[in-house]
């Protein structure tokens, strides 16, 4: 699910890269056409490397979904060891009971420290 996110919000903001580039060579201006024509060469010759600096809102959206992911993770793993021990062996281990007790209560405040982390892209 967090992939598909991350390919649509990238697609769509080179979607909106090109429709400014072509808004820009639209737009009327007070230079001559060899000027205009010259400068529309170049558009068509930008070289790619400039499109990774561009699609920064991507990357946020990324390292934040995987910021939450991690949270879910952080908060879940000592539950599931302590419900495959008890699946396994029937005894509760009480570090894993510990741990579920404070870190399941917690994941809220995970979550809202995961939201104020960066900007928020979402």
């Amino acid at each position: 699910m967090m992939i598909i996110l991350t390919r649509a919000v990238r697609r769509e903001e080179k979607q909106v890269i090109e429709m400014q580039k072509q808004t820009r060579l639209r737009r009327p201006s007070f230079k001559r056409e060899e000027e205009i024509r010259r400068e529309q060469h170049l558009q068509n010759y930008i070289p790619q490397r400039e499109l990774p600096v561009q699609l920064e809102r991507s990357k946020q959206m990324f390292y934040q979904a995987v910021f939450y992911v991690g949270a879910f993770y952080i908060t879940y793993v000592f539950a599931t060891l302590n419900r495959l021990t008890q699946l396994i062996g029937g005894d509760n281990i009480f570090v894993f009971m510990i741990m579920t007790s404070t870190l399941t209560p917690m994941q809220g405040f995970l979550n809202f420290l995961v939201y104020r982390h960066g900007p928020c892209v979402a």
